[in-house]
């Protein structure tokens, strides 16, 4: 059982589909400079998936939202 619940602790999240959703459609505004990568990066996070006590849970990380950006061609200037 412990090493169960230390298995969901080490699983690598990612981006949602719903976040998916809520990213291409501000990209854009993103491309445009009209909306910051950082609003969006908030809005796409209020679509995280919390699971039962932490366990199944799917957090989107800064890093994974960055990556998805960069597949689709925008880059963010830190």
């Amino acid at each position: 059982m412990m090493y169960f619940l230390t298995f969901f602790q080490f699983v690598k999240a990612g981006v949602s589909d719903a976040q998916r959703r809520v990213i291409d459609n501000q990209l854009f505004l993103l491309k445009e400079g009209m909306i910051n990568e950082k609003e969006v990066f908030k809005k796409a996070k209020k679509f995280d998936e919390k699971g039962i006590f932490g366990i199944g849970s799917d957090e989107m990380t800064r890093e994974e939202y960055k990556e998805y950006l960069r597949k689709k061609n925008f880059t963010i200037h830190d």
